[in-house]
């Protein structure tokens, strides 16, 4: 601790307000316990701002734009279908505010303190809180790290303007008429759902025998049978040389 700087008394400190994150936080807070969460990025984490809420804002986008356009055989006819991309990001936008705003009121109305900045260990009871202009030293009794994942990069696929990971993949600004998704999991997959019902050409390069690695095969086939029925194509058991 640096001399003259005051530290905080906490029963929990959590860091990362994603899902894992602001629920423990929020459970500890109702048991009683003094609790502070820090976050050096948006509310509500990875999931919330680059990952399941925005991805199923594309899905849900997607699916009505491939829906207005394929319902014939019901009797529905929409002639010049078209997508405005612009306005579904901003849609998407709209979606992600709501929700990330939901989770900071919880976390107030449960009486949780959010700080701002990066948490750094200074012992195996106390952290250092930084950001741009300040810093505070926080002791714990308990300490929660809920800091998520990021997506790695491919050392043999810098990323570029054209070379991007899932989080570029959700703030394209115009739909692409073509997109390589290397990876069969869940994040790849519902990529290629998404844009494949806005009209892009899709591969999914996958190094396993199927897509979603992990899930049932069963249920696994039944995503791949709809997707290949969408035009999206895959490769499978691939091996990525340099």
């Amino acid at each position: 601790m640096v001399v003259g700087d005051f530290a905080h008394e906490v029963d929990t400190l959590v860091i990362g307000s994603g899902p894992g994150g602001y629920v423990a936080a929020i459970r500890a807070a109702q048991l009683g316990q003094k609790v502070t969460i820090v976050e050096k990025g948006e509310m509500g984490g990875v999931c919330l701002n680059v990952g399941c809420i925005p991805s199923k804002a594309l899905i849900s986008a997607g699916h009505r734009f491939h829906n207005a356009k394929h319902s014939e055989d019901m009797g529905i006819i929409a002639e010049k279908v078209s997508i405005n991309f612009e306005k579904v990001q901003e849609w998407k936008a709209s979606v992600v505010k709501k929700l990330t705003g939901g989770v900071e009121g919880l976390l107030k109305g449960n009486k949780v303190e959010i700080v701002r900045g990066e948490a750094y260990f200074a012992s195996e009871n106390s952290v250092r809180i930084m950001d741009e202009k300040s810093a505070q030293t926080y002791n714990f009794k308990n300490c929660i790290i809920a800091t998520g994942s990021r997506p790695i990069e491919i050392p043999a696929f810098k990323y570029t303007d054209r070379v991007i990971n899932s989080t570029g993949a959700l703030a394209l600004k115009e739909v692409p008429k073509k997109m390589v998704v290397i990876g069969g999991g869940y994040i790849g997959i519902e990529l290629a759902g998404a844009y494949s019902n806005m009209g892009t050409e899709v591969v999914v390069l996958e190094g396993s025998k199927q897509i979603l690695g992990g899930f049932e095969k069963q249920m696994a086939k039944v995503v791949e049978r709809r997707l290949k029925k969408n035009g999206v194509d895959f490769k499978m058991e691939l091996l990525l040389k340099v």
